[in-house]
């Protein structure tokens, strides 16, 4: 199950070249040209041969961003505005599986050179039995607030049966370490209860209220971000 808020979601339509399906009629970023480019698969479909890669025509010259080399199924591209000044294109893409998979998530702005620069220096990846959304919670962050709900397989539990979930919460804050904001990983807890995805639950607005509490303490011990 997909969870998105306060995403513009982006319909990818498809040329196929060399094998690689590339999809170019996307909404602009910045005024430039999205291209999303997707590999072939192995004969049943399950696995990429290659990785998927999204590019930007920004100007002097185009900037991309490829991921680990295991995602290339179903690239997706998201615009989201990170707050009032920060405009930035989430790209999703799965990796091959067949009963499971993991999903990679990068947040991109124009970088240097010819790479988009990832807003995520906290890696979110999470698998397919998961949800995710951006909220707006100004009490807590200037920018909006990246959360998601990872399951966890556990005992005498089948792989597609009710789990608890571990809920991840990822605020954008400034670093030592680089000279731009970035997420990182601010908060961590296993739910309490059991959520089963199969039967449509919402875990994140379930545990919202959770989330948000555990946020607020984070932000008084350490300041408004």
């Amino acid at each position: 199950m997909k969870v998105t808020t306060g995403i513009v979601i982006l319909t990818l339509a498809a040329g196929l070249v060399s094998g690689q399906k590339v999809h170019r009629d996307l909404p602009k970023f910045l005024g430039a040209e999205v291209t999303v480019t997707e590999p072939p698969t192995d004969k049943d479909g399950f696995f990429p041969e290659g990785t998927a890669r999204v590019c930007v025509d920004l100007k002097p010259q185009k900037q991309c961003y490829t991921p680990p080399k295991q995602y290339g199924l179903r690239p997706a591209v998201s615009l989201v505005q990170v707050d009032n000044d920060t405009p930035a294109i989430l790209f999703k893409v799965a990796s091959g599986g067949v009963s499971g998979w993991m999903v990679h998530f990068a947040l991109l702005r124009p970088g240097s050179g010819t790479t988009l620069d990832n807003l995520f220096l906290s890696d979110p990846s999470v698998s397919n039995q998961s949800q995710q959304a951006f909220w707006s919670e100004p009490s807590i962050s200037r920018s909006q607030i990246f959360v998601t709900a990872e399951y966890v397989w556990g005992r005498n539990e089948s792989h597609y049966e009710p789990h608890r979930f571990v809920i991840s919460s990822y605020l954008r804050l400034p670093s030592t370490m680089i000279d731009s904001l970035a997420y990182h990983l601010e908060d961590e807890y296993m739910t309490v209860r059991h959520y089963d995805l199969e039967a449509n639950a919402d875990v994140l607005a379930s545990e919202k209220p959770e989330i948000l509490a555990r946020l607020r303490k984070v932000v008084a011990a350490n300041g408004k971000r």
